[in-house]
Parts: C-alpha cells; sequence; structure tokens
C-alpha cells in the first residue's frame, strides 16, 4: 500500500469503526491473536501512541493471564493453536523490551520461561542464545549485530516475530557465555521443584 491509500484508511469512517469494532471484541474476548491483528493495523496507520500503548497493556494483561493460567496447569504452548503462537509472541516481545531497557534479568527470566513453555523445538532452541546473551548483561544491541542472523530472517508465519536464525559465530558466542547460560538454566530448575 502507498502512503496515501494508508492516509484513505484513517480517513475513511466505515473502516475506522470496523477497526474499533474489532478492538473491543478482541479486548472484550480476551482474543490475542484478534488483539494483535488490530495493534499491527493500528501501528501501520500511525493511529497514535496512546491508543497503541492501551491495546498493547491489554495484550500483555491477556498473554500474562494466561501464562499464569498454563503455569498451574503444568501445560506448554502449542505454535500450531494461533493463540498460543500470539501469546508467546507477546511474552516474547515483551522479554525484548525489557532487555532493551537494559533489565537483562527480567529479559533473562522471560527467555527461560519461553524457552520451557514452549512445545516447539525451534523457540525452545532459539531462547537458549537469548538467555546466554541476557544472563551475561549483552546488550541486546550487540547481541543482534554480533550473532543474529539479519540478513536470514526467518519470516515464516509462525517463527516470524522471533529471532531464531543466527551466524555461525552463534557457536562461539555460546561457548563464551557457557557459564552464564549454565547458571539461568539452573535457576529455572530450582524453580521447577
Amino acid at each position: 500500500m502507498q502512503k496515501n491509500e494508508f492516509e484513505d484508511l484513517k480517513n475513511d469512517p466505515s473502516f475506522m469503526m470496523d477497526l474499533a469494532n474489532r478492538e473491543e471484541a478482541a479486548v472484550k474476548a480476551k482474543d490475542v491473536a484478534g488483539m494483535y491483528e488490530v495493534l499491527d493495523t493500528a501501528v501501520v496507520l500511525d493511529l497514535g501512541a496512546e491508543r497503541l500503548d492501551r491495546l498493547y497493556t491489554s495484550i500483555l494483561e491477556t498473554v500474562f493471564d494466561r501464562l499464569s493460567d498454563y503455569l498451574t496447569q503444568e501445560r506448554f504452548f502449542d505454535v500450531s493453536d494461533k493463540q498460543d503462537l500470539y501469546t508467546l509472541r507477546g511474552i516474547y516481545e515483551h522479554g525484548i523490551e525489557r532487555w532493551s531497557e537494559n533489565d537483562f534479568k527480567g529479559a533473562k527470566e522471560i527467555f527461560l520461561v519461553l524457552h520451557h513453555i514452549a512445545n516447539d523445538e525451534t523457540i525452545s532452541r532459539a531462547m537458549m542464545p537469548h538467555i546466554a546473551a541476557a544472563a551475561s548483561q549483552t546488550s541486546l544491541d550487540d547481541f543482534i549485530d554480533e550473532v543474529v542472523d539479519t540478513q536470514n530472517p526467518n519470516d515464516s508465519e509462525t517463527y516470524g516475530f522471533f529471532l531464531t536464525n543466527f551466524k555461525p559465530s552463534v557457536e562461539g558466542f555460546m561457548e563464551e557465555k557457557k557459564e552464564a547460560l549454565e547458571s539461568a538454566l539452573k535457576e529455572l530448575e530450582s524453580l521447577k521443584r
């Protein structure tokens, strides 16, 4: 779409009413995928920080409620289920947000939880370099520069929300951060008891 097409949508009362109705219905139903669809549209249309923040807050409240329920039930998230996938996305994005604010401990804990609760080998394995980097207080920017294969992102429908493709240098990085990773994984094990 061209910029003027976005402006046309923003100025289309029926489209904006439909978007508001979809947002209200998704929030009321605690439909994480629906909330993200509205949020993604709102971001593209640049609908204002206050609205985006309000919707993102609703997403975070919902995904962390779902996480709490799943942990209590000792249940795993299944990426083939759209609600589960978008819940994992919300948790992951919050981890990235914590990391970008240099909250290494918070980010590490979120990535540990994702490693444990994702019933998916790709996501679980991808969290290992994240955990190692956050545990060793490597900045998000340095992690992306040194480890993430930005030339070949995983843009599949399932994994496009996550950093899952790494440069060959990830092996050296993991070896260098081995002690921090092992310490973080021990923390997770102690919580599981």
